[in-house]
């Protein structure tokens, strides 16, 4: 096993920068003046080497000059690698592929219909689902209102909650005209 130790690695990006930028002169001077256009890709990448070498905040960057970038580029791309290339569409959090197309497609204004069936195992376990009731009430026949009493009767701020609600959200997140048309939903209902 090979073993590189840090100054090692300092040192050798010094010297095969040195040796590089030579090789590009003499060749400039010996061939053709031409060699010099690989100072435009040759010279960045000695300048960010030798930055890495000598800033204080990196110390990966500073003991693999150039190199060291490379695990902040994998740690970049590794999300979305993972999203398009190992994940299934109906896995991910919080949102899985298959939603968030639909999401996107309705978003744009485009196709915005799935067809029937699903890729979801619906015999999986920890599957949820909603049914429409096959003998569904008449609200208007119930002698009560759809609400649940918080606190027992004897409680001095015992109060009853509407069972349907809106949810709070962070200020500023809606318009108020947003807010006065969610809050007359939940009174309609």
């Amino acid at each position: 096993m090979l073993i590189i130790s840090d100054i090692s690695m300092r040192s050798s990006f010094t010297l095969f920068s040195i040796l590089v930028l030579v090789i590009i002169g003499l060749a400039a001077f010996y061939i053709s003046y031409h060699f010099l256009w690989a100072l435009v890709i040759v010279l960045p990448i000695v300048f960010i080497g030798f930055y890495d070498m000598f800033q204080v905040k990196h110390s990966i960057l500073r003991n693999f000059p150039f190199l060291g970038r490379s695990r902040y580029i994998a740690e970049w791309m590794r999300p979305k690698l993972y999203q398009y290339f190992i994940e299934s569409d109906t896995e991910g959090a919080p949102i899985n592929r298959m939603f968030r197309s639909i999401i996107y497609q309705r978003a744009k204004k485009v196709l915005d219909t799935a067809p029937f069936g699903t890729q979801v195992d619906v015999y999986g376990e920890g599957y949820e689902w909603m049914n429409h009731s096959i003998a569904a009430l008449d609200p208007h026949t119930l002698n009560h209102h759809p609400r649940v009493l918080i606190g027992a009767r004897n409680c001095s701020k015992a109060y009853n909650a509407s069972i349907l609600n809106i949810s709070a959200m962070s200020y500023g997140s809606l318009s108020r005209t947003a807010i006065e048309a969610l809050n007359g939903g939940a009174s309609i209902g």
